[in-house]
C-alpha cells in the first residue's frame, strides 16, 4: 500500500497523457447532490436506481463517477466499465483538502484515501495524511469510519452489464470538513487500471500539489451537534491521553 501511494505522481504524470477523462482543469467546481435513494456499500450497483441521484460524471466512455451526501456521509461511486478484470495493483483513490486552502505539498488536512486490489480477490482500504512536506504513514481508512468496497458484478449497472471493476466509498462528513454550513473541499477521485489507463475527476491532478486538485461543494450542512459530539470527543480523547502520561512513572 505504501508502495502504491509513492508511485501515485509518477502513475499520474504519466495517465494525463491518456485520453481518459472528459473533466479537465485546474479548480474544477463540484457541487454533490443530495442523498435520496440509499447506498448499500457493496462494491456494485445494488439496484439500477441506486445512483441515479447522484450527480454523475462520464470519464470520456471509458466509465463514471458519481457523488452524492448527507448530512453524515459523503458517498462516492468510481464505476470503471473498461477495466473489465480485477487484477493485482488495481485501485481507486479519493484526494480531498479540508479547508480547501490548496498548497504546493500535503498538510495536515489533506487526505489521500486508496482501495488497491492485493490479489484478484482482496483489497486494502487505507488513508494517509499530509505531513506538510509528504504523505505519512498509511493506516487503516476503518480508524477513522470509513468503508469501501469494490466488485467486478455489473448485474444492475445501467452504464455497462459486462463484468468490471467498481469501487464504492462512504466517507464520514466530519472527516471531510467537520463545519456546521455547506462548505467546499478539494477534491479528486479516479481509479488506475494496473494494466494500464484510468479515469479521473478531474483531469490534470497531482497528488502531491493540493493546488491542483478541484472543488467540491457538498448539498447538505453537518447539524451543530454533530460537530458539537466530535469536538468532545476528541477533547475528552486528548485529556485522556494527558492524564495517562501524567499517571505513568518516571523512567
Amino acid at each position: 500500500m505504501k508502495r502504491a501511494l509513492a508511485l501515485l505522481p509518477m502513475l499520474i504524470l504519466i495517465l494525463l497523457a491518456s485520453p481518459v477523462s472528459v473533466q479537465a482543469g485546474k479548480g474544477f467546481k463540484i457541487t454533490s447532490s443530495t442523498l435520496k435513494n440509499p447506498v448499500t456499500v457493496d462494491g456494485r450497483w445494488t439496484s439500477a436506481d441506486e445512483w441515479k441521484d447522484g450527480v454523475g460524471f462520464d470519464c470520456g466512455g471509458y466509465g463514471w463517477i458519481a457523488l452524492k451526501d448527507d448530512a453524515d456521509f459523503l458517498y462516492v461511486l468510481v464505476d470503471y466499465t473498461r477495466d473489465l478484470r480485477a487484477t493485482a495493483g488495481d485501485f481507486a483513490w479519493i484526494l480531498w483538502d479540508q479547508k480547501n486552502d490548496g498548497g504546493t505539498r500535503p498538510k495536515t488536512d489533506d487526505y489521500n484515501l486508496a482501495m488497491t486490489y492485493e490479489t484478484e480477490s482482496t483489497y486494502d482500504l487505507q488513508i494517509a495524511q499530509g505531513t506538510g512536506t509528504n504523505w505519512g504513514n498509511s493506516k487503516p481508512a476503518s480508524s477513522l469510519g470509513i468503508i469501501g468496497a469494490s466488485s467486478t458484478n455489473a448485474t444492475s449497472d445501467p452504464h455497462s452489464k459486462a463484468s468490471h471493476v467498481t469501487y464504492e466509498f462512504r466517507v464520514p462528513r466530519l472527516v471531510l470538513d467537520n463545519s456546521t454550513v455547506i462548505t467546499t473541499v478539494g477534491f479528486f477521485a479516479g481509479a488506475q487500471n494496473a494494466a494500464g489507463g484510468g479515469i479521473f475527476l478531474p483531469l490534470g491532478v497531482d497528488s502531491m500539489v493540493p493546488n491542483t486538485w478541484g472543488q467540491l461543494t457538498f448539498s447538505v450542512p453537518i447539524p451543530e451537534f454533530s460537530q458539537l459530539f466530535f469536538t468532545m470527543a476528541l477533547l475528552i480523547a486528548t485529556l485522556s491521553i494527558v492524564l495517562r502520561r501524567r499517571g505513568s512513572p518516571s523512567a
